[in-house]
């Protein structure tokens, strides 16, 4: 029984340590990644549409017509 209540204790003790890393991670990507990106296309996610010079296109992969 006692050994049990030791298990799950480190088995809790390492999903807070998990938790932490994932967190800390995730806020290492949002800091990397939130700013604008000059030469990405701004895709409106209503249509999966997104301009370029050429007009309105859309990924290849969603194209069923072309």
């Amino acid at each position: 029984m006692e050994g049990e209540v030791l298990g799950e204790e480190a088995l809790l003790r390492k999903l807070r340590d998990s938790r932490r890393r994932f967190q800390r991670r995730m806020q290492q990507l949002i800091e990397k990644y939130n700013q604008p990106f000059e030469d990405a296309p701004v895709v409106q996610m209503s249509t999966l549409t997104y301009e370029t010079p050429q007009g309105t296109s859309q990924p290849p992969f969603l194209n069923v017509y072309g």
